[in-house]
């Protein structure tokens, strides 16, 4: 989680360069916030981003119709990103966040909405803007009830925590925790870190 000693260093990527014209706008009236890069063109991305350092890139879904998200993140695993999309698709923002992106804004939502997704983002939590939650399994075991170190284990996974991690922030062993996560996804009958997401969706941990 992001110390707010200082200005976020946020880096913008799009290939429309008045869209990206009107974010840093936006972006200037932040006094926490301050732009340090941007690009309209997918080439050497990743190249750029990683020079600029950014606490959260945003950046554009498409570029020149193909998705250049997924390859930034297998580039950049641990860059934090937040996605700029044309029109909702819930299933393809609930990929992208399973995939290890932190945000998902459309982009005829207003200025207070973005600034409020990456401000989400710095803290560590994950945005989506007007995405339905993936419903729960009709019949399904979801309704069971964790514990509270179950769900802390769950919600620090969902939020992009390895194990390890989540094991440090809560103060017990990693594997404890890796015992509560086995315990909490067999109560719920998911086996994967998508499924998990989509259970913390339900369940209103990103907001």
């Amino acid at each position: 989680m992001l110390s707010f000693s200082r200005p976020a260093r946020i880096f913008l990527a799009d290939e429309h360069p008045i869209f990206l014209a009107g974010l840093r706008f936006c972006l200037a009236d932040q006094s926490n916030m301050i732009v340090v890069g941007e690009v309209h063109s997918s080439a050497d991305l990743a190249r750029v981003v990683e020079k600029a350092a950014p606490d959260v890139a945003v950046v554009g879904e498409h570029f020149n119709g193909v998705s250049v998200v997924e390859s930034l993140l297998n580039d950049l695993p641990a860059l934090r990103i937040l996605v700029v999309a044309e029109e909702r698709d819930n299933a393809r923002a609930h990929r992208l966040l399973a995939f290890g992106v932190r945000g998902y804004v459309l982009k005829q939502s207003p200025g207070s909405i973005m600034c409020k997704a990456i401000a989400t983002v710095l803290r560590g939590g994950c945005f989506l803007d007007s995405v339905e939650p993936v419903p729960l399994q009709a019949g399904g075991r979801r309704a069971a009830v964790l514990t509270e170190r179950e769900q802390e284990v769950l919600r620090l996974i969902a939020l992009g925590f390895s194990i390890r991690e989540a094991a440090e922030r809560i103060g017990i062993t990693a594997k404890s925790a890796e015992t509560y996560k086995m315990r909490a996804s067999a109560k719920l009958s998911i086996d994967s870190r998508q499924q998990i997401v989509q259970y913390a969706i339900t369940r209103g941990w990103f907001e």
